[in-house]
Order: structure tokens, then sequence, then C-alpha cells
């Protein structure tokens, strides 16, 4: 045999290792409940189950008529072999207790059901309870079994236990974080490999779950599965794991390294081409080193030229002159509009009066006239030998005092006098609507003329400015082409170093590995004893590292594959790790559950060995097994299992009663 070739002798018997006397946790007992109260009347199912081989048997249908078409063969097929296994699950963690479909017609049945389960960690005792419904919450107690978790009221959360396995489990591991993603390997992560989803049908060694069963458990890619069983195994040690954690880093920057830059140097290319549009002249490559001095000449050079525009512009600047003519010319407009409008007012009262002059001479006395009229007044309420002395048009053909002299005129000639006074006052509005047309052109022209130099001090004051944010854009372009193009250049040096690197870190984990590569000779060995003890003697078995994984090989006359090899070879890998912790190597729990494993064209003497192997390992212990390993079966086992200890329940598809659930779902 190869293995005996290289000097690797394959045990011919276990020896138990002294400091392993218990496995590090296993289940005691399993009780389905109505609900969460003491009482046989709530019991569904009660299995106690042992460490060692525990078998749950439900066979097919027997005829003792023969085979037949149309005869019925559900029997052992729909017992609840599955669902003991989910279960089990449920209580040491497991997000789900079965697939969708399944959880709701247990529900429905039970729907204030829930299961127990006593599991041993690390020697102490604890007890859990989970609903099958939802909105309540599971417990704990610590210490106790199923009917002291009943009685008592002080209970604990379920997190509480999980916290405990979590500890039992990864404390143990030699290598506890993942390298890939730098996240602690969980109790969630190892659980699935020690309770395989009978749906993967065991074909791979490396597959736990599948899709279909809708386990809710921890999604994890092929190298850190590798890495989890290495690490389970005692087949890679902590520097290992951090040297592969350093070789995933350093992979992740060259991969980013090589992404960066071409595209670093696309964008020192890109922002050249811009810089030279906007200055509208060649200048030198970022490759060059010439670029950046070139364009900051050709930048300064600019902005020298740009400030002198700009001192050009502020010497001619207009804008304060003509808008201080504007604001004149508005003054004069206004004056001019408020004499207007007083001289209107004033002729309309004056107007007034020879309408009231002319209606009441008629017929009436000179003295009744006058007693009629308004008490004197000067005009614009100024004294008239003042109007006159300032030379007032209207003043100067008055009378000087009109109130002493009124007695002397006859009412027509106080009419025409009010007349006069009337032409007056008409011939000075005109006067004062032509001096407010004048004003107001005055000032229309004054707005035209500042509107005018303003607008043009802005458009030539924006382009100056449009150049200056021209130039401050080309300054920041000929920075970033020259970062950009010193990035890519520090790239695609830092791409070969890492790629130095990433070789020299192989070459260390490969010296690693060598260095574990007698704990992988010995489980190599320990699976070559376990395949052996199944498939017969004159095979061989061997596991291989390659790289970060493991590889399986069988031979026998050459290297042998087939779908009921696949599974043995599966099986003897599992039981190779139990093995292999039951002898003090590595870090297995030493708790396995195998749901059906007999697949494909499996020979039923073949599969009858699992059970021989399992007992074999049992009979090397002087008292308890310091494992547990529990299958479900079909198949009947050898004649010696169908009773205790090892047959540990017998199920049946029907009637109800025989059915996990007593029940038909």
């Amino acid at each position: 045999m190869q293995l005996r070739l290289q000097g690797i002798d394959p045990p011919q018997h276990v020896r138990p290792a002294a400091d392993r006397a218990e496995p590090v946790l296993w289940v005691r007992r399993l009780r389905v409940l109505r609900d969460l109260q003491p009482g046989e009347e709530q019991v569904v199912r009660d299995v106690e189950l042992r460490r060692g081989l525990n078998i749950v048997w439900a066979p097919p249908e027997a005829s003792s008529n023969g085979n037949a078409l149309f005869r019925s063969g559900m029997a052992g097929h729909t017992a609840g072999k599955t669902t003991l296994c989910r279960l089990l699950r449920y209580v040491l963690g497991e997000g789900t207790f079965a697939s969708e479909t399944t959880r709701r017609r247990i529900r429905e049945k039970l729907p204030s059901g829930w299961v127990l389960a006593e599991v041993v960690i690390d020697r102490q005792l604890w007890t859990v309870a989970r609903p099958f419904g939802m909105g309540r919450h599971p417990c704990c107690i610590e210490g106790g079994g199923v009917d002291d978790l009943l009685a008592r009221t002080d209970r604990s959360e379920f997190q509480v236990f999980l916290d405990t396995i979590d500890r039992a489990i990864t404390a143990r591991l030699p290598a506890s974080r993942f390298p890939t993603r730098d996240d602690v390997v969980g109790w969630a992560h190892v659980l699935p490999w020690l309770t395989r989803d009978q749906e993967c049908r065991f074909s791979d060694f490396l597959e736990w779950r599948h899709s279909s069963s809708g386990s809710d458990a921890p999604g994890l890619i092929v190298d850190e599965r590798q890495f989890l069983v290495r690490s389970v195994l005692g087949l890679i040690t902590e520097q290992e794991r951090e040297e592969q954690e350093r070789n995933a880093t350093l992979v992740a920057d060259k991969k980013s390294a090589t992404q960066r830059e071409p595209l670093l140097a696309h964008q020192a290319a890109t922002d050249h081409a811009r810089v030279q549009r906007l200055l509208q002249s060649e200048v030198a490559p970022p490759s060059s080193g010439l670029f950046g001095s070139q364009a900051r000449t050709e930048m300064n050079r600019r902005r020298e030229e740009l400030g002198k525009r700009m001192a050009e512009l502020a010497s001619a600047d207009q804008r304060a002159s003509l808008q201080g003519a504007l604001e004149r010319a508005v003054g004069v407009e206004a004056l001019a509009r408020r004499d207007l409008e007083d001289s209107r007012a004033r002729l309309a009262m004056e107007s007034a009066t020879v309408v009231q002059l002319a209606s009441k001479a008629k017929g009436e006395s000179q003295s009744n006239l006058f007693a009629g009229l308004p008490p004197p007044r000067d005009y614009c309420n100024v004294p008239m030998a003042l109007a006159r002395e300032r030379g007032c048009p209207l003043a100067s053909t008055q009378p000087l005092d009109l109130a002493e002299r009124r007695s002397e005129r006859t009412a027509a000639e106080e009419l025409e006098a009010q007349r006069e006074v009337v032409r007056a006052i008409e011939a000075t509005v005109a006067k004062k609507e032509q001096a407010l047309k004048d004003a107001e052109a005055a000032t229309l022209a004054a707005r035209r003329g500042y509107f005018a130099a303003a607008t043009a001090y802005d458009e030539h004051r924006g382009r100056l400015l449009d150049e200056q944010a021209q130039l401050q854009q080309a300054q920041r372009l000929v920075d970033d082409a020259e970062n950009a193009w010193v990035q890519s250049t520090k790239q695609a040096g830092l791409v070969s170093q890492l790629a130095t690197d990433i070789d020299a870190s192989y070459v260390r984990q490969e010296e690693l590995r060598k260095a574990a590569l007698q704990a992988l000779g010995k489980f190599s060995a320990t699976f070559d004893y376990a395949l052996r003890a199944v498939l017969g003697d004159e095979v061989e078995g061997r596991v291989e590292s390659s790289g970060r994984g493991l590889d399986l090989i069988v031979e026998h006359h050459g290297q042998r594959e087939s779908a009921a090899l696949a599974t043995l070879k599966l099986v003897s890998f599992d039981l190779a790790a139990l093995t292999e912790s039951v002898q003090g190597r590595g870090c297995f729990p030493r708790f396995l559950v195998h749901d059906g494993p007999r697949e494909a064209d499996m020979a039923p003497d073949i599969y009858e060995r699992i059970f021989l192997y399992a007992r074999q390992l049992e009979q090397c212990f002087q008292g308890e097994p310091s494992f547990q390993y529990i299958v479900t079966t079909t198949t009947q086992p050898p004649a010696g299992f169908l009773t205790p200890p090892w047959m540990r329940l017998k199920l049946a598809g029907a009637p109800a009663e025989d059915r996990l659930l007593r029940m038909d779902l």
C-alpha cells in the first residue's frame, strides 16, 4: 500500500486519549411536547439517547406476497427520521426545524408545541426548550433535566446555551478566524458538518447544507469550508491562518492595484488633453517631467496678462460718475414734477374761482358779490410783496393789495382780473410741462448711459473672470494629471512588488503546511483505516493537501470514483474525524449525525460495516464511549443492532401513532 511504502502504518486499533473521556457535547434526551407544561398528557415523543452508537430505524413495509406494482412503499420514508435530525439541529441552535411547508404543517397540528433536549457540554448538563410556533421565546437551564426546566421559573435566555457551546467549540480550535474575511469561526459554522442535510445525498464531503432544506445556516464558500475542516482536524496552525489572511490581503491589494493602474493612467491622459484645450496650446504629456513646469509657466504668463487687463478695466470704469449724473437727473425730474403738480393744483383752484365769479355776478350787487368771495389770499401761500420782489410773473400782473382795491372794482373788472390770473397760470403750467419733459429726457439719457456702461463693464469683467476660472481649472487639472500619473506609476510598481510578496506568501504557507505534514499523515492513516474497515483491506485511502484544501483519494488498482464510493469516502472521512478526536488529535467535538447515509448502489454488506465500525469504536473504551454517533436508516441494520443499547427508536410511516410526532402531517 502507498501509505505503508511511505513509512506510515495505519492503526490496527484505536487508542482513546485519557484526557478525552467524554464528547465535547452530546444529546442525552429529546422530548416533543404539546405545550410547555408538565404531565404525561403533554408528551408527544420522548427519545433517550446515549454516548456511542444510536440507531433510529424506520423499516419499509414488508410484504408476504412478494413485490407488485402500485403496492405501498412509503412506510419507511415518511416516518420522521429527517424530522428527528432537524429537531436535533434545532435544539443545538439552527434557525429552523424543517422546510417551510413542513414547518407550516407541524405548527397547524401542534400550535403550542415545543421540543426540549438535555445536552451535555463539557460534562455539564443543560436543558433547552424551543417552540414550534412564532412569538414564544426559547429558554434554557443549567444543571437540570427536562422535568426541572418545566418546574422552574428562573430560566435563562437560549442565547446563554449557545454561547456556552460556542466557547466550548471555538476555544479548542488552533485557528479560529477565517483568513478571507477575518470573522470568528463559531458553533453555527461547525454544526452543519456534524449534522449533514439528507438532501445533499452524501455526495461531497464539503457539501453540508442544501438550499431546499431551508436550514438558515450561515453560508460558507468552499475555501472557508476547507479552512474550517482543516482547523477542526488540527491540520492548520494559527501561523498558517495568519499567513493565509495576509495572502488574501495581498491578493486583494494586487487586484485593486492592477485595476487602478490603467484607470489612473487614463485619467492622467484625459486631464492632459483638457489642459491643452483650456490653454489652446501644446504641452508635454504627464509621462514627461516637463509637463507640470511647462503648463505652469504658460499659466503664470496668462495670469500676469489677465491681471493687467483687469487693472485697465478698473481704471476705465465710468460707472460711478454716470451713476452720480443719473441721480442728479432723477432729482431734477422729481423737482420738475412737483412744480408741475403745484401749478396744476393752483390752476384748478383759480379756474374754479372764475366759474364762481361768472355765475354769481349775474343779477347781484357788487357788494353781495364781494361778500361771497373767499377771503383774499396770497399765491402759493407767499406774500405778494415777496413774490414781486422775487420776480414772480403772476405777482407782477397783480395790484399790490387786492383786498384794499377790491371795493373799488366792479364785478366785471374782478372777473376779468381773475381770468387774467388763470391765463398766467396756464402759461406757467405749459412751461413746467415742458421742463418736466426735458427733465425726463435727461433722466432717460443718463439712465441709458449708466446701464450701457455697467453692462459693458460686467460683460468685459465676466469674460476676464471666465479666463481666470479656466486658468484655475487648468491648474487643478495639471495637479490632478501629475498626481494620477504618479499614482499610476506607483500602482504599476506595487503590482510587481505584490506579485513577489504573494509568491513568497505561498512559499511560506507551503513551509507551514509541511510542518503540519505529520498531523496530516496521521489523519490520512486514520482515514485509510476507516475506509478499509468499510470497503475491505485491499483498498487504500489517503487524504492529500492540495494548496489550502484537502482531497480524498481512494485507490484499488488505480483511483476509483463512483456515486457509492463518494458516499463511502464521505462517511469514512467523518468517521475518521471522529476517530482522530477520540485518540486525542484534532478538535472534532465527537458528536456526529448521519441521516440515511445509504446512497446510490452501496452494497448492503458494506453499509452494515458502518454500524460494525461504530460498535468496534465503542469497544475501545472500558467505560462509556467518548463520542456520540446517531444514524437514521430505512435499511435494516445488522441483526445484533436491532435491540438496545444501539437501537434507540423504531419508527414507521403508518399507522400515524408509529410516526415521530404520532400524527399524519
